[in-house]
């Protein structure tokens, strides 16, 4: 753990330290170059914005580990829930060229469980299906499968290269199988954590390099709604 938790902060830590350097020589010429200030600045600030944010990430990441963090437990209305992250994440979609289209069934029944962080999920995955795809579409489907509750994002992004039976490791903290295009490699750790004390189950998919991706993970129905 120490030896990732390593590897993850050094790059942030060398950007911010070789900006510092160049702004040091360029204080030393008579002439300063503004625009080069202002590069050296946003390098400093941008890396300084994933450094907290890897810290933030492995930190949320570890008290999950440790089962020490608290959920509230309050009736979740999954559809409105997935309707408006999607709402919240389209802009960012359409930046990029990409159509996000949901497929939500209404009035499905409630599931329970901590409503901010089940939509920290949806978020993630969303997000992750973002970074990864260059062109085309990502459908989210949300649907009942008997007793639970069933998110799916799917995407025509690069696709992941592993067997079937590997493709638990990307869930691993720190797993990197293709190119980290940003965050601290956490995100599907944590989301698979934060299912599962929901007594619920992530799980993925690829064809293959190319091929997109699929991701999926069930909550069980509230009680109350299951009879």
């Amino acid at each position: 753990m120490i030896r990732d938790v390593s590897h993850e902060l050094k790059s942030p830590v060398a950007q911010v330290q070789m900006a510092i350097d160049l702004w040091s020589k360029e204080l030393k010429k008579e002439h300063i170059d503004r625009s080069k200030e202002e590069k050296y600045s946003k390098i400093i600030n941008d890396s300084l914005q994933r450094l907290r944010k890897t810290i933030g990430s492995i930190l949320d990441l570890s008290v999950l580990e440790s089962g020490r963090m608290v959920f509230r437990k309050e009736p979740i209305q999954m559809d409105a829930l997935v309707l408006q992250t999607v709402t919240a994440m389209r802009l960012l979609a359409e930046k990029k060229g990409l159509a996000l289209i949901h497929h939500v069934n209404q009035g499905l029944p409630s599931v329970i469980g901590d409503k901010e962080e089940i939509q920290r999920v949806i978020t993630n995955l969303i997000d992750n299906a973002i970074k990864y795809t260059e062109k085309g579409e990502i459908h989210i489907f949300l649907d009942q499968r008997d007793a639970c509750i069933e998110f799916t994002i799917k995407d025509t992004g690069v696709g992941i290269g592993l067997r079937k039976e590997h493709f638990g490791k990307v869930f691993e903290r720190f797993f990197q199988e293709r190119p980290r295009v940003d965050g601290a490699g956490v995100g599907l750790a944590i989301c698979k954590n934060i299912i599962e004390v929901h007594k619920g189950h992530l799980w993925g998919e690829s064809e293959g390099h190319g091929k997109g991706s699929t991701f999926k993970f069930t909550l069980p129905i509230a009680q109350e709604d299951a009879s």
